[in-house]
């Protein structure tokens, strides 16, 4: 996997419910995003222009714990 990417996973949790991968490709054009698909037409999003496009929200995180480490 490319870092440079979203990950499939992060695009299944963008995509939810949906499971065909045109129709993925379909709903993240929809979103303003430029896709380009993998040879076995899964979509492939790159994460700079993801977090441009979407205001600079990352990605659905994988990781849902607070950071202690910062002071507020």
């Amino acid at each position: 996997m490319n870092d440079a990417d979203l990950s499939d996973r992060e695009i299944d949790n963008i995509c939810k419910p949906l499971k065909q991968h045109a129709a993925k490709v379909r709903h993240l054009q929809r979103m303003g995003l430029y896709v380009r698909q993998k040879p076995d037409g899964r979509p492939l999003v790159n994460r700079r222009h993801h977090d441009s496009v979407t205001g600079g929200e990352k990605a659905t995180s994988m990781n849902s714990e607070p950071n202690w480490g910062v002071a507020i």
